[in-house]
């Protein structure tokens, strides 16, 4: 999947032929067979700037596609041909994943169990582990109040499953209409980001998890409990926050997933075999449908991820 700096929205994407990677040392050839769509792919759909297109994609040929499956076709170290795997590359250097073909470190990627399948394994690496990792900052217990805001986006819908899984009680704040959906999957408590703000919401809680990207450690301190922690995905946006919480009970907590890691991806892995994580997929788009992926993933109201299957 290429790009054209002069296109608009998702016309500016568009197929095309690059050479075959050749895997250095530490690293596996992976054929792509889904790879899922996230705010890294919005960004390059609402960016119609040609001068800010091509400096972003002047140093790879394939800018897209962070989250994957698909089956390995060179023989490593851990990881021989044929083997199901699901993975995401480095956010910021090399080639991504939206292609026939991504050349990837092995220390990136994780065997996919036999009952899933390519498109929801792809809905699975980043966004899971990213939430996965903050909840480890956070270490919520049995019976901790967990808050998820940004609930029914391709992190959140994890953040929501994993807390409820470590036995804490959800609330969830998400779209319009994926209050049932995210009760299935553990909240207690549900609010619209439509209808109730932060600032409406009463009480304190041992967790705040934002995916939101707006808000500060400042306004949430105050609805913490003593010991609680702000686990903020977009750290950079709140230096002052991530200082003073150095000198406070409560805490924020640096979060960042450049990469998906095998550890993670394999902790994960098991708890979706043993029921504690399910795959949220809003809609799988057949390569074919491209402009369509693109088009839908810039509508807010999706629960989870849509994905590109071919």
């Amino acid at each position: 999947m290429l790009i054209d700096p002069a296109g608009k929205g998702a016309e500016k994407f568009r197929l095309g032929a690059v050479p075959t990677p050749r895997p250095a040392d530490g690293e596996v050839l992976v054929e792509v067979k889904a790879v899922a769509l996230s705010a890294w792919e919005k960004g390059f759909v609402q960016d119609d700037d040609p001068r800010s297109l091509t400096r972003r994609t002047r140093r790879r040929a394939v800018s897209l596609g962070l989250e994957f499956s698909g089956v390995v076709r060179s023989d490593g170290r851990r990881f021989t041909r044929g083997q199901r795997v699901m993975g995401g590359p480095h956010l910021t250097k090399g080639e991504k994943a939206l292609a026939q073909y991504v050349a990837i470190r092995e220390e990136y990627l994780a065997e996919l169990p036999d009952n899933l399948g390519f498109p929801e394994a792809a809905a699975l690496p980043i966004g899971a582990e990213t939430a996965l990792t903050g909840l480890d900052k956070a270490a919520p217990r049995p019976g901790d109040s967990v808050l998820v805001v940004g609930a029914s986006g391709g992190v959140g819908v994890y953040a929501v499953q994993i807390a409820a899984a470590l036995g804490a009680d959800v609330t969830a704040i998400g779209g319009r209409n994926s209050g049932s959906r995210l009760k299935e999957l553990g909240a207690t408590t549900v609010h619209s980001y439509r209808d109730t703000s932060f600032g409406d919401l009463t009480g304190t809680y041992d967790a705040v998890f934002d995916l939101s990207g707006r808000l500060r450690f400042g306004e949430v301190r105050k609805k913490l409990s003593r010991s609680g922690t702000f686990v903020n995905v977009n750290p950079h946006k709140d230096p002052g926050g991530m200082a003073a919480s150095l000198f406070s009970r409560r805490k924020a907590p640096f979060v960042y997933v450049p990469h998906s890691s095998t550890a993670a991806q394999t902790r994960i892995l098991d708890m979706v075999v043993r029921g504690e994580i399910t795959p949220v997929v809003e809609a799988v788009h057949d390569i074919g449908r491209f402009r369509t992926a693109f088009t839908d993933l810039t509508h807010n109201e999706r629960l989870g991820k849509i994905v590109i299957s071919y």
